[in-house]
């Protein structure tokens, strides 16, 4: 059977979590000794997370008989899904946010996470390395782990459905707080989808860096008021969230369509193909 299974994917995302460890303590070494706090650093941050991805997805490159390209299935798909992919991450992206919004009221985040959340985008960070980390290498190495490598392990073990579900699962609880369990989730039910219709960790990458998008504007323009204000919970207008509704269930129904109509034009293709 594939590699991995499901108890060894909790054992891979507990591998990353270890890898970042060991690594930032080398860093926290050479904070104190130069009087500088470089493990509070974004930039030393996200460049711990990218070289603990790079071993991690090595380490299962070597369990498995996959290649790299059945790893990162960059796949090309037709240009014709990305107005449905917009349509569909855009509606999700409202729509959801209903659900964080009363987790959030019924659970209050804390004041350590408050700050946490707070230098997610902070002014200080210029927006283009706040863009970099949230929508090209937060996409890229998430999926490629939890899509490329844990998702098609799984396919090996169970069902699709099942498959999507624990992949999905998986995903939200990485992100360790309850306040995105309910994105983390939706969100992972959706990407796994896609990649199971495609063939091709291309969209799910693109809606999972067009939704940090969204997520990183909003906070950054204090859309819906300023990040300090964490726990002041805004429940969008009724109306909106319908919208959100509308435009995720349109998206998502045309996404489907069009990825059976271009399967469809390839095999038409394959079978007027001479002998």
């Amino acid at each position: 059977m594939g590699y991995p299974n499901l108890k060894q994917s909790i054992w891979l995302l507990i591998l990353f979590l270890l890898i970042s460890a060991a690594l930032g303590v080398p860093i926290a070494i050479l904070g104190i000794i130069f009087d500088r706090s470089l493990h509070l650093s974004p930039y030393v941050l996200w460049l711990l997370t990218l070289a603990s991805f790079v071993l991690v997805v090595v380490y299962a490159k070597r369990r498995t008989d996959r290649t790299w390209c059945n790893i990162l299935l960059f796949n090309p798909v037709s240009w014709r899904l990305c107005l449905p992919l917009a349509v569909s991450i855009a509606g999700l992206w409202i729509s959801i946010s209903i659900v964080e919004s009363l987790v959030r009221y019924l659970i209050p985040v804390p004041e350590i996470l408050v700050k946490a959340f707070r230098d997610l985008p902070d002014i200080d960070t210029p927006f283009v390395l706040a863009c970099y980390y949230l929508v090209v290498q937060t996409p890229l190495i998430e999926e490629v782990l939890f899509r490329g490598v844990i998702l098609i392990g799984l396919l090996t073990h169970y069902n699709r459905n099942r498959a999507i579900i624990w992949s999905a699962i998986l995903f939200a609880l990485f992100h360790v707080n309850p306040w995105q369990l309910p994105v983390g989730f939706i969100l992972g039910i959706v990407l796994a989808s896609w990649v199971v219709q495609t063939g091709s960790l291309l969209p799910a990458i693109a809606g999972h860096a067009l939704h940090n998008l969204l997520f990183l504007s909003v906070a950054r323009w204090e859309i819906f008021g300023p990040a300090e204000d964490f726990n002041t919970v805004v429940f969008l207008p009724w109306w909106l969230t319908v919208c959100g509704i509308a435009l995720a269930t349109i998206g998502l129904l045309w996404f489907s369509r069009m990825v059976t109509r271009e399967k469809a034009k390839l095999e038409t293709l394959a079978d007027q193909e001479p002998g």
